[in-house]
């Protein structure tokens, strides 16, 4: 009975964290396409995928520490190629996070860049002594 629940949970998992894979994959489309509104959208289901994983884990937690060791070492046998499958996954799954993070830390960093040099432009502007600010003759309260 708890082997077919432990089976079950880690199958779900592994369902969820190939979702995850394909969100991930959505997620760098989006970073390079710079598409913002579709950024927030996949983060946000992304949020909701890893709040179920989390709740596999802490299910899982309760079904391992009912066992006796020598039945956690049984199924942990029997179950090794999903083991196997789901830290494939997971692999693939911060690899991905991890190239989404560098990329966006680039884009800070020209961002950041670009504006280090739009503040060094205006300080030179004044040095050539921009011309005032117009103000109208005419009051605004009339």
């Amino acid at each position: 009975m708890e082997e077919a629940k432990i089976k079950s949970i880690l199958e779900n998992k592994l369902t969820l964290l190939t979702k995850l894979t394909g969100q991930m994959n959505k997620q760098v489309k989006s970073i390079e396409q710079n598409d913002e509104l579709s950024l927030t959208k996949i983060l946000d289901e992304k949020e909701t995928v890893i709040e179920s994983l989390i709740g596999d884990d802490q299910e899982l937690k309760k079904v391992v520490e009912l066992l006796d060791n020598k039945t956690s070492v049984a199924i942990t046998n029997k179950l090794k190629d999903l083991g196997t499958k789901i830290e494939k996954e997971i692999e693939k799954i911060i690899r991905m996070e991890n190239d989404c993070e560098k990329k966006l830390l680039n884009e800070k960093f020209e961002l950041l860049e670009k504006m280090k040099s739009t503040r060094n432009g205006r300080t030179l502007l004044k040095g050539y002594g921009v011309s005032k600010r117009i103000k109208p003759k005419i009051s605004g309260s009339i």
